[in-house]
């Protein structure tokens, strides 16, 4: 056993708080800290017994041997100036990962803009229904899980490989430092407004993940995306394994319901059905992405489907939170004007009869920017009412202005939950998107309608 001490700063992040379980899984003593504390992931360290403090004061600092930086954390932060002045090992996440665990491991990157933490679920999932102790880290709570990460004893290293920032003093994305053997690719969008400018800078650190690939790496991707093709185009040495909704495609799916709750599934000559509980298109891309992978490393489509069917998700993935004869209740994390719409017509295709009451909270630095304003009127053409919270005040009469009839806005979670309680119908289905807190929103909901 290693005994030694890591203190992480940011630890509530889902990828910081699965370095944790890690980090103690692999011998040390863990502690971390953080200013926004909130579930899933705080809870979830907590029933794993690691201790953390809220914010940043350096008295709340331990000695350690190793402090892993969070992304979240800048200069101008006490602990951070502290910790440079003291010449203390500073590391940021993604390089100790590499360094103490994927260094000797067969890895399988999950990145894209959308869906990688589902699609990381999926695969470790498929691995451990097959009966194979793979290592794994998902930035979220996967239902089919204990925990959110572990070492694994086999070969293979499932990892969500985020394009965000590495940290303050390495502004890489994060998933340079992990040099796959298998790369998924979900999709590209514009995101993350706070780092990249613009889309070809974005590109750009894809295509600087492309160049850290071994010849026989394999790269899945959906054919139809067409900045993949954009990327594609700058140079690629790797296996290209592309599917499609298109039968003309090597691989491809097909809904056999409106929902994709039945979806056919063919790879080469192998045909099968895919029946299970998640819903909608983007979920069907993910789960073909996740057999395609799986299939690389030895385990066949069949086998891949069967464990699907038992596959249960991701902690705020459209999370059934309620269900009774008069109200359904889902918490989700969407928080792209893509990953809105798509999850609304999800929901849309399998609940055709209820009024969709959204609650949608503008967090991420992008949202919040206005960039995709545009967007966010056909994003949620499938509710019947949206309500939005967001800094922005221009914003928000923007979206109000563009859509008066359907449009609320979130003052307080208060208000909002005694506005939705009085208007509600029978059969009406909420849910809340955000990737943040959203101030308790979802578990306020739940009590009052359960009270009701």
């Amino acid at each position: 056993m290693i005994n030694k001490k890591i203190h992480i700063l940011g630890i509530c992040g889902t990828f910081m708080g699965g370095l944790a379980l890690l980090a103690r899984e692999s011998g040390y003593e863990v502690t971390g800290c953080d200013e926004n504390i909130y579930p899933p992931m705080s809870d979830h360290l907590n029933e794993q017994g690691i201790i953390i403090t809220h914010g940043y004061s350096v008295e709340d600092i331990p000695e350690a041997d190793v402090y892993l930086i969070g992304n979240a954390l800048s200069r101008g932060n006490a602990a951070v100036e502290y910790l440079l002045n003291k010449r203390a090992n500073i590391l940021s996440g993604p390089e100790w990962l590499y360094a103490s665990i994927l260094r000797n491991k067969k890895v399988i990157a999950v990145s894209g803009t959308h869906g990688k933490t589902s699609t990381t679920a999926m695969i470790a999932w498929i691995f451990k229904h097959a009966g194979k102790d793979v290592g794994y880290l998902i930035a979220g709570k996967p239902n089919n899980f204990e925990v959110s990460s572990r070492l694994g004893t086999e070969e293979v290293f499932v990892i969500e490989a985020d394009e965000y920032d590495t940290a303050f003093f390495d502004k890489r994305a994060k998933f340079i430092h992990y040099h796959p053997d298998i790369l998924v690719l979900n999709n590209i969008e514009f995101d993350h407004a706070d780092i990249y400018s613009d889309l070809s800078q974005i590109l750009k650190q894809f295509h600087h993940l492309i160049r850290t690939l071994p010849t026989d790496a394999s790269i899945i991707f959906p054919e139809t995306d067409n900045n993949i093709k954009t990327l594609f185009e700058l140079g690629c040495w790797s296996q290209k394994i592309g599917f499609s909704c298109d039968k003309d495609s090597n691989n491809y799916y097909r809904a056999l319901t409106e929902d994709f709750s039945s979806s056919q599934i063919v790879s080469g000559e192998k045909v099968g059905t895919l029946n299970w509980s998640m819903l909608g298109e983007h979920n069907a891309m993910n789960a073909m992405s996740a057999i395609l992978a799986c299939q690389e490393c030895g385990i066949n489509v069949e086998n891949a489907l069967e464990a699907l069917k038992a596959f249960l998700g991701v902690a705020r993935r459209q999370e059934l939170v309620l269900e009774n004869d008069n109200v359904t209740l889902i918490d989700d994390f969407a928080h792209h004007p893509t990953a809105i719409k798509t999850t609304l017509k999800g929901l849309r295709d399998k609940y055709k009869s209820s009024r969709i009451i959204a609650l949608i909270e503008m967090r991420s630095n992008t949202m919040k920017s206005g960039l995709h304003d545009d967007l966010l009127n056909e994003a949620t053409e499938e509710a019947d009412m949206v309500y939005w919270k967001s800094d922005n005040d221009n914003q928000l009469k923007l979206l109000k202005a563009n859509a008066p009839a359907k449009t609320k806005i979130i003052s307080s979670v208060e208000e909002t939950v005694e506005d939705v309680v009085d208007l509600l119908k029978p059969n009406d289905l909420i849910v809340t998107m955000s990737n943040g807190s959203f101030d308790g929103l979802s578990a306020s909901l739940f009590k009052a309608l359960n009270n009701d």
